[in-house]
């Protein structure tokens, strides 16, 4: 989009209700798969790899703003006609989801937030030093790959951090494992002090039933932030995801799947 080539995997039929999926950052369409897999029968699934990540080209202009996003998704939404749309959003997929359906309600029936942060806050920007600090722009092996994943997120499976490692990276002529992500983006990310937009005016937008899902111990959305967005979006509600932190869709995939199916089956 906007010049780019971007890629998304499409799961099952075009003439079941679209569920489009979206990545965090540094991530990639794959994270997905296990949940994919469980609900392409009921919902035609797409999974986006946004601009930088995966298999979608990078900017040249290094041009990664929330603006940037939104333009992709409204883009891919118009040229694949998708209606009554379903949106789930992690992390920095999940602030992208809440400006597009804050600006562009019309094709949305349900949003979800996972683990998505709606403003700055001192101790996402320390996670996300964190995270950026523990995952080496390189790595000798892919074996390598998963301790820092089970470092980060313990509660990971071993099984989960090869996946994502598996799609996430590719060898290099050295020889050495490095990330299918802009390298730019991390260092935007460091210039601006890990910080992130205020998204509580676009909150206020959002009208159709909305589930916020907090991993329960996740460093990067607090119960006291998670509440907040509950408050300012006139039709949600929160679960929080016991045993998880900030990747409940992967580190406890079948409670995951119960909280977001029993929601997608309440009525409008």
């Amino acid at each position: 989009m906007d010049g780019l080539r971007l890629h998304y995997l499409d799961w099952g039929s075009s003439a079941r209700q679209p569920l489009l999926l979206l990545h965090g950052f540094m991530a990639h369409a794959c994270v997905w798969d296990e949940f994919a897999r469980k609900v392409k029968d009921s919902y035609h699934v797409l999974a986006l790899d946004q601009r930088g990540h995966g298999e979608s080209q990078w900017s040249v202009e290094g041009a990664y703003t929330i603006d940037d996003h939104f333009a992709d998704i409204a883009q891919m939404v118009e040229m694949l006609d998708l209606n009554d749309l379903i949106l789930i959003g992690h992390s920095m997929g999940g602030r992208n989801a809440l400006i597009y359906v804050s600006c562009l309600p019309r094709r949305v029936k349900k949003l979800i937030l996972v683990d998505a942060r709606p403003g700055d806050n001192p101790h996402a920007r320390e996670a996300l030093r964190e995270h950026l600090c523990h995952l080496s722009m390189q790595a000798s092996s892919r074996a390598m790959l998963v301790r820092a994943f089970r470092g980060l997120y313990p509660h990971l499976p071993p099984e989960t951090c090869r996946h994502i490692a598996k799609f996430g990276y590719l060898r290099s002529a050295n020889g050495n494992m490095i990330p299918k992500y802009d390298q730019k983006m991390v260092f935007l990310s460091e210039s601006a002090g890990f910080t992130a937009e205020d998204l509580s005016s676009f909150m206020e937008n959002v009208v159709c039933p909305t589930l916020i899902i907090r991993g329960e111990h996740s460093p990067f959305l607090s119960r006291q932030d998670a509440k907040r967005m509950c408050a300012a979006i006139s039709q949600a509600r929160l679960v929080e995801i016991g045993g998880s932190t900030h990747m409940p869709a992967q580190e406890k995939p079948r409670t995951f799947q119960k909280v977001v199916l029993d929601f997608l089956k309440e009525p409008l």
